[in-house]
């Protein structure tokens, strides 16, 4: 597979990944009524979902990939669940 086109394609699902991710939390913070911290503003969304939310994330991103790129997004993928 040409180089480029496989960076660019795993480009392409890391912005699906986050696109979806943060759609999905901003669900959560609503349906769980959220509030922003009074010291930092922060919403944080209890860790165990957020795990769940990213898995989430990442399957919509391989539901709509050829699987051709499969192995790329599964590497790539370390890095973006990374905590930042």
């Amino acid at each position: 597979m040409d180089p480029l086109l496989e960076r660019t394609v795993v480009a392409i699902a890391h912005a699906l990944f986050i696109n979806r991710l943060h759609v999905l939390r901003l669900t959560e913070v609503v349906r769980l009524g959220i509030t922003p911290d009074s010291s930092d503003g922060e919403m944080v969304i209890p860790e165990q979902l957020d795990s769940q939310l990213r898995q989430q994330a990442i399957d919509y991103v391989v539901a709509y990939l050829p699987e051709d790129f499969y192995v790329a997004i599964h590497q790539a993928k370390v890095d973006w669940l990374r905590p930042a």
